[in-house]
Formats: structure tokens, C-alpha cells, sequence
């Protein structure tokens, strides 16, 4: 994901989260499925501040440098064999 730079449609897209917020909102304490929500909302929280700890490594060291000092590598881009059976 942060390779692609989809961290954010991560954090969008994950429904954990959402159910986080609306239980913030909410202050419900249900249980479902003998699972109490605050537990729920716990675990979501944890799991939340890893996954923002790992995309904060991944993005600092995956990232190429800003500055001028450090050179580039220069990556060539070739097209890919065409198979014979394909050209008919």
C-alpha cells in the first residue's frame, strides 16, 4: 500500500475505523456477538497506531530524497515480448 501511496483510501476504506468514530460519537457499551464494543473499539485503536507506525517507517525510508545532493538512479522502462500467437 505504500508502495502504490494508498495508505489514505487504506484508512477510508478500512470499516474498523469507521465503526471507531461512530462509537466515539455514540458512547454505546453493546455487546454483539459476545464481543462488548469497547473491547471492539480497543483492539481497532491498537491496531490503528501500529498500522500508522508502519506506514510512517514505510514512508520514510521508501521514499526517495528531496534534496539535489543525492543522485538518482536512472531506470530504463522496456516493452515487453510480444508472443507470436498474439501478432496473428
Amino acid at each position: 500500500m505504500t508502495l502504490l501511496q494508498q495508505e489514505k483510501r487504506f484508512n477510508i476504506l478500512d470499516f474498523s475505523y469507521h465503526i471507531m468514530k461512530v462509537q466515539r460519537f455514540d458512547e454505546r457499551d453493546e455487546v454483539i456477538k459476545q464481543v462488548p464494543l469497547k473491547k471492539f473499539v480497543e483492539r481497532v485503536r491498537k491496531f490503528q497506531i501500529l498500522n500508522n507506525e508502519v506506514f510512517g517507517i514505510l514512508t520514510k525510508y521508501l521514499n526517495p530524497p528531496t534534496s539535489t545532493g543525492s543522485p538518482m538512479e536512472n531506470v530504463r522502462c522496456f516493452q515487453p515480448p510480444i508472443h507470436s500467437s498474439v501478432m496473428r
